[in-house]
């Protein structure tokens, strides 16, 4: 013969938490920081000036 208390808490979910990461600070930082480094490097290279390629190597040859 079973109580409530007994079939409630065989039929409810178990709520159990996962510890969180100790690392997970650092690799949201280090995500953050190349997502930063990568946008800084296309920003810089959008605003370099066009250069025909052609003009300097034959400038250098001579």
């Amino acid at each position: 013969m079973t109580t409530l208390s007994q079939s409630t808490a065989a039929t409810a979910p178990s709520i159990q938490t996962s510890p969180s990461h100790s690392l997970r600070p650092l690799l949201v930082t280090v995500f953050t920081a190349k997502v930063v480094v990568s946008a800084f490097l296309l920003a810089t290279v959008s605003f370099a000036p066009p250069v025909s390629a052609n003009g300097s190597y034959m400038a250098t040859m001579n």
